[in-house]
């Protein structure tokens, strides 16, 4: 491969990594305000759960497939940059929302906009790359994500020392659009130059990836785990900041540091390492990624409970790093071993039904859950009830460390 190839494959990467953090950094920014969000508009934790979690992943799923069908015959980059261009001017416009309602709609768009640009990215990087650096490549994209979680806490910490969240939103948001701009102007697609038409009738359809997984037993067990584990990872996640303000007493920059930081531990070094395991030693044997997710999501379940249940806010933040190392080596494998039995042109459906499932169940379903638990508990717990609402959740690692080792077992590769 030319130089100038490579350097045009390393170009794209970086600036999908951008986008990737800059999608989680404009959510994150809501889940460290949220409860001063939730005094200003007069809300209650299952409002907040509504906004956080199912409001935003319903339409982030309705929104997904349609954009990844165009993702897998058209031009990949235009529907990315459109997509971050819509999804960073929702977070702006969030700055000026004063009721339920209005958050409400801004939330939408920003989700409608963020389900694009995700399968059209793994979509792209998965062609230009080679396939023995396959999930490397997603990994560093996923840690892209993580990166975004924890660095927008820290930067949503830091700038609340001199700002409201009004005017946060406003800074976090506006940048995208440029970002937008570079990726229309500067990222690989091989597609417009001729390079990697699809054929006539490839692109695939939402009930096609459906067909293809309920007739695979190995995807079958990946759906049961989609709908498990990420109702766990999200609920830490988007309460993760209330957790430690309310529970622990940390203000919001003692927040942002120690949380963003560990959750750039936990989920950066997770996902690297899981890449680099994952196409070392399960490109010649895709079970392994089953049984290594596996092991990794069973070992995490105990260290859940100690984040949750501990008394002491540095105990639960050195569980939560590892809670998160360890679930966070499932993702990538379980994607590699989703695209080695499906074909090619349907890599970004399967990426957006991928993320339809982490999206109903996790933001959707963890998020929501997570608040109607809370508020359930409060009457016994009072401040402390977000405690045992996390503590329930947690048993989901359990089920979804036996779906990831049944996946392996069963799976059959069309190709790696």
């Amino acid at each position: 491969m030319s130089s100038d190839a490579s350097g045009r494959r390393g170009l794209t990467l970086g600036l999908l990594v951008i986008v990737a953090i800059l999608s989680y950094v404009d959510r994150q920014v809501f889940t460290l305000f949220q409860d001063d969000i939730k005094v200003e508009l007069g809300l209650d934790d299952a409002q907040l759960g509504l906004l956080t979690g199912m409001a935003f992943a319903a339409f982030y799923a309705l929104a997904a497939f349609p954009i990844a069908r165009y993702a897998d015959r058209g031009d990949r980059r235009l529907v990315i940059a459109v997509c971050v261009s819509i999804w960073s001017a929702a977070t702006a416009l969030s700055a000026f929302a004063h009721n339920f309602w209005q958050m409400l709609l801004a939330r939408i768009g920003l989700a409608a906009a963020e389900a694009g640009a995700g399968p059209a990215g793994m979509s792209l990087l998965t062609e230009i790359f080679p396939k023995d650096r396959r999930t490397t490549v997603i990994s560093i994209l996923l840690a892209a994500n993580a990166v975004g979680l924890s660095g927008g806490l820290a930067i949503a910490g830091w700038l609340s020392q001199w700002y409201g969240w009004r005017t946060v939103f406003l800074i976090v948001g506006l940048p995208g659009v440029v970002i937008g701009l570079l990726v229309y102007l500067l990222a690989a697609e091989p597609r417009r130059r001729g390079l990697a038409q699809p054929a006539p009738n490839s692109q695939s359809s939402m009930e096609a990836v459906l067909r293809t997984m309920a007739s695979n037993p190995s995807l079958r067990w990946v759906a049961l785990l989609l709908c498990m584990v990420p109702v766990t990872g999200f609920a830490f996640i988007l309460w993760g900041a209330s957790f430690f303000q309310r529970v622990h007493a940390m203000d919001k920059t003692e927040t942002g540091f120690w949380l963003g930081g560990a959750m750039a531990a936990g989920l950066v070094i997770g996902n690297l390492v899981a890449g680099w395991v994952s196409d070392h030693y399960g490109k010649a044997n895709p079970r392994f990624n089953g049984w290594f997710a596996g092991i990794g999501l069973l070992i995490s379940f105990p260290f859940g409970l100690g984040f949750a249940l501990s008394g002491n806010a540095y105990v639960a933040l050195a569980c939560f790093v590892v809670v998160k190392f360890m679930m966070t080596l499932h993702l990538g494998p379980i994607i590699a071993l989703c695209f080695a039995q499906v074909p090619e042109q349907m890599r970004a459906m399967m990426s957006a039904t991928i993320n339809m499932f982490i999206g109903l169940a996790g933001v959707g379903l963890g998020g929501t859950v997570a608040g109607f638990l809370s508020r359930h508990f409060t009457p016994d717990y009072g401040t402390l009830s977000l405690q045992p609402a996390l503590a329930v959740l947690s048993v989901c690692l359990l089920v979804g460390g036996i779906a990831a080792i049944m996946a392996g077992r069963t799976a059959r590769p069309l190709e790696i």
